[in-house]
């Protein structure tokens, strides 16, 4: 029989501590992002359950302002476009990222804004000297399933998401590994692992006839 020397039985000690620390903290890390992970996931799964709550949708005619009022040139028309996108959030419009589009045959500018769950959409009339704004909003399902997604809802939200996603990688890992230090639930620990790789693999394959 091999007998671990004292040296190794307090690495091994050390390491177990370390894991189940960095196991426990990864998932209360993350624990609201978890959940909010799961539940929409179960939302994004049934895309027939609808939602209107906290939906609006607006139409509004705004003065261009006196700075705003001269067509830009072709070489200012990008430095123009993000002036008048700053001062439109300014007054209201939210907004992740915003597109441009000039039409100099008419001279006008159609600014595009997208947002999780909304867009706005700033029509520029030159000739009147007007802005007429369509804003709106999904609702805060749609809100919660965009964000879920990550659509529209800027780098940071991105960042996020895979923070999120590492953080469940480690909490995954860190579980795997305590599991295999506990002889007494490791047959167990394994058959439910392959049990639920095997039913993966079988509503996969089962779904497609």
């Amino acid at each position: 029989m091999k007998y671990k020397s004292n040296a190794t039985k307090k690495r091994t000690a050390a390491i177990g501590r370390f894991m189940r620390a960095l196991h426990t903290y990864s998932a209360m890390w993350v624990l609201i992002l978890l959940v909010f992970f799961s539940v929409t996931g179960i939302t994004l799964n049934h895309p027939t359950w609808q939602s209107k709550l906290g939906a609006q949708q607006s139409l509004t005619v705004l003065t261009l302002p006196d700075a705003f009022q001269a067509w830009p040139a072709a070489a200012e028309q990008a430095d123009y476009a993000a002036a008048l996108a700053s001062w439109l959030q300014q007054q209201g419009v939210k907004a992740v990222s915003w597109q441009p589009r000039f039409e100099d045959d008419e001279q006008t500018l159609e600014l595009s804004f997208k947002r999780p769950a909304g867009y706005a959409v700033a029509l520029v009339d030159f000739s009147s000297v007007e802005i007429e704004l369509e804003q709106q909003f999904s609702g805060y399902l749609a809100l919660a399933n965009d964000l879920h997604k990550g659509r529209d809802a800027g780098l940071l939200w991105k960042w996020l998401i895979d923070i999120t996603a590492i953080a469940c990688l480690v909490f995954a890992i860190t579980g795997f590994y305590l599991l295999l230090k506990m002889p007494s639930k490791k047959s167990v620990g394994n058959a439910l692992a392959v049990s639920g790789g095997m039913m993966a693999i079988l509503a996969y394959l089962i779904s497609l006839h």
